[in-house]
């Protein structure tokens, strides 16, 4: 059976046709181009707060917390098993992930005996806000020790003091406070640091510390090099600081004045 249908209608039909695979093109090629493909992801553990070396780990010290794979950085805990009761040896910031590599090795007890390096001793000397760099000294910061050791048997007058770079780039262990009383005063609190040092760096430490005072100079964690000064004293920073230069200025000539003259066809200069 044969339909006789008006060419317009035909014409509608194939028209409508084409529009509707033209816009079911036109929409699969959107979404092909809008689709966001998911990056693949793996959980890790981050610190609640900043955990400072010798805590052993817990689960209220980590959160578990999911990152895309391409962020994770190496050697990054993936299980609390694998973190619990191990103990940290460098300072983790809040926000970091946990790394194998801050971590001390499996079995070490918490504390600071379980981190020192082999050879190494912990030691802990008193500072007040200017000797700790005003708060700004933290664990795993490097620093210089100075001493301010008064001299004895200069004679009359201002009293000498020497002052010198004794122990160089050296790490810091921890911070903290003691209470200290003084006389029938109450009791203040004093700020410490401790002091990863060799056995002969720690004896020298002791004996500046009881002998005179110390200061911490902070330093890039990165710099490695050992500045080797002689010292200052008092009388040589008065007299350093009162030199002046033997060399008089050198005066600039002075610039003669001139006029022309003319007489005629006739031109010459004169000095004033």
């Amino acid at each position: 059976m044969q339909l006789n249908l008006p060419r317009g209608t035909i014409f509608l039909a194939v028209a409508v046709v084409a529009g509707l695979v033209a816009t079911f093109g036109i929409h699969r090629y959107v979404s092909m181009k809008t689709r966001v493909v998911e990056a693949p992801t793996r959980q890790v553990f981050i610190a609640t707060a900043d955990i400072s070396p010798g805590t052993a780990l817990s689960g209220s010290a980590v959160k578990a917390v999911t990152w895309p794979q391409a962020v994770i950085p190496p050697n990054c805990a993936s299980s609390m098993r694998e973190l619990e009761n191990r103990v940290v040896k460098v300072p983790i910031p809040q926000g970091n992930p946990v790394l194998f590599s801050m971590l001390a090795p499996v079995g070490t007890a918490a504390g600071l005996s379980g981190i020192l390096d082999d050879g190494k001793r912990a030691l802990t000397v008193k500072v007040d806000e200017v000797a700790g760099v005003a708060g700004f000294v933290h664990p795993g910061d490097h620093v210089d020790v100075l001493m301010d050791m008064p001299m004895k048997g200069q004679g009359q007058g201002q009293q000498e003091h020497f002052s010198k770079t004794i122990l160089h780039d050296i790490t810091i262990l921890t911070t903290g406070q003691i209470w200290e009383q003084k006389g029938d005063n109450k009791p203040i609190v004093v700020n410490t640091v401790t002091l990863e040092l060799t056995p002969g760096d720690a004896e020298v430490l002791n004996l500046a510390s009881n002998q005179g005072k110390i200061r911490l100079a902070l330093r890039n964690r990165n710099n490695k090099t050992i500045a080797q000064t002689p010292g200052v004293t008092t009388s040589t920073l008065i007299n350093g600081g009162a030199k002046k230069d033997s060399k008089a200025a050198v005066q600039p000539d002075r610039e003669d004045k001139r006029v022309e003259v003319i007489k005629g066809l006739d031109r010459s200069e004169a000095k004033l």
